[in-house]
């Protein structure tokens, strides 16, 4: 599934695994390790999120609404791991996953 994203998917899922990782105020360092394992197998470039530091969740929500059912199911599961990856599922990290799911249909 991986190689069949291109980047602006990549970009986003990265930036909302990036909110859901920051949702509950912590960084874990199993977060942490799992984001630093999704920017490397994405191949990404800090240099391509110069002008995403910026975007809301509403914004980078309605390019995810976009996504092809096929890359939604990819990129939930992601979102589920980064979620429960410190052991404790945040009812903020819960609540953007919750939203997402509103537009995987």
């Amino acid at each position: 599934m991986i190689n069949q994203l291109n980047i602006a998917e990549k970009r986003v899922i990265f930036c909302i695994l990036s909110q859901i990782m920051k949702a509950d105020n912590i960084l874990n360092p199993a977060e942490i390790q799992l984001l630093d394992s999704v920017f490397e197998e994405f191949q990404l470039e800090i240099s391509e999120f110069d002008h995403m530091d910026d975007l809301s969740f509403d914004e980078l929500y309605k390019e995810y609404c976009s996504f092809s059912i096929e890359t939604k199911e990819y990129a939930n599961r992601l979102f589920k791991r980064m979620a429960e990856c410190d052991g404790y599922v945040d009812p903020r990290e819960f609540a953007l996953i919750q939203k997402l799911a509103q537009c995987s249909h």
